[in-house]
């Protein structure tokens, strides 16, 4: 491990969740292996350059230096992001989580720009060319911190998109559900699905599928809402069930088949002539 240091400020223990003992070494441990000065790594097929703050991380890695569930993790991670803590960059078989304002707390006078050898990539021993291609990324980074303190808080072109589309998904949630949502908290989750790579198009099929689900029940108070609709655990279960409605209502319809014929026989012959008529028509237009 690489000597140095990082400051954590008091008022981290104002969050609600600081109480939580796997919150703070969570937090503890993405800012030790946070990198102090920018450098150059190849993600995705490209080189990309991770600037102070940045790391390669994933919710896998610090569940097992912790010895704890990855849900746990992922939960934490969901909070910090929902938090302003950090942000989240879902790459082909990597993930850079960014401190937030990072340089507003850390890139002092008396800070360490110690760099942690868990965050950089092995490299062979600088040449000339890279040491003159680590300048230039000094000195972009340097203008960019000096211009101005407001554009470490501006959105990225990538966060733009992402809250267009979050914002329009809700507005699609809202025509087709009959709702009037509104507010952060609903689009957090419509964001954070986006950031892992879903579609619009995935999150309005899911949409359509569970008002015509739910609308009208005594559950629609309680799951119809965005919250719900785009939380982790519910939205893969949730587009799976979407894409694949025709099979699982098959499958529901010859449960109940089978329930029938003990506690019903005669729902159940109508049942089962429902399915043969059902196939019928799906051959004649098949073919």
């Amino acid at each position: 491990m690489s000597n140095g240091y990082v400051k954590i400020f008091r008022k981290v223990l104002d969050n609600p969740n600081a109480s939580n003992h796997l919150f703070l070494a969570v937090w503890s441990y993405l800012l030790l292996k946070a990198s102090h000065k920018p450098y150059v790594m190849r993600i995705a097929g490209e080189d990309r350059t991770l600037c102070p703050g940045d790391l390669v991380c994933s919710c896998r890695k610090v569940a097992e230096f912790f010895d704890i569930n990855k849900d746990t993790v992922n939960n934490i991670f969901n909070t910090m992001e929902k938090d302003s803590m950090i942000r989240r960059k879902m790459y082909a078989r990597k993930t850079v989580i960014s401190v937030l304002n990072w340089s507003s707390y850390q890139e002092n006078p008396d800070a360490s720009r110690d760099t942690s050898p868990d965050a950089l990539p092995d490299t062979s021993p600088d040449t000339n060319k890279k040491k003159e291609e680590r300048r230039y990324i000094d000195d972009d980074v340097n203008n960019r911190n000096s211009e101005t303190k407001i554009a470490s808080s501006e959105e990225s072109e990538t966060d733009k998109v992402i809250n267009r589309n979050a914002r329009e998904v809700l507005n699609k949630f809202n025509t087709i559900a009959g709702k009037r949502f509104r507010g952060a908290k609903n689009l957090e989750s419509i964001r954070a699905r986006l950031r892992e790579g879903h579609s619009m198009e995935d999150m309005i099929l899911v949409i359509e599928h569970k008002t015509e689900e739910l609308k009208g029940t005594t559950n629609e108070p309680k799951w119809l809402n965005p919250t719900c609709l785009f939380r982790p655990s519910n939205f893969d279960r949730n587009l799976d069930r979407a894409v694949n409605k025709d099979e699982y209502a098959k499958r529901e319809k010859m449960a109940e088949y089978r329930r029938m014929q003990i506690e019903n026989p005669a729902r159940a012959e109508e049942l089962r002539r429902q399915m043969i008529e059902e196939r019928k028509r799906n051959e004649l237009i098949q073919s």
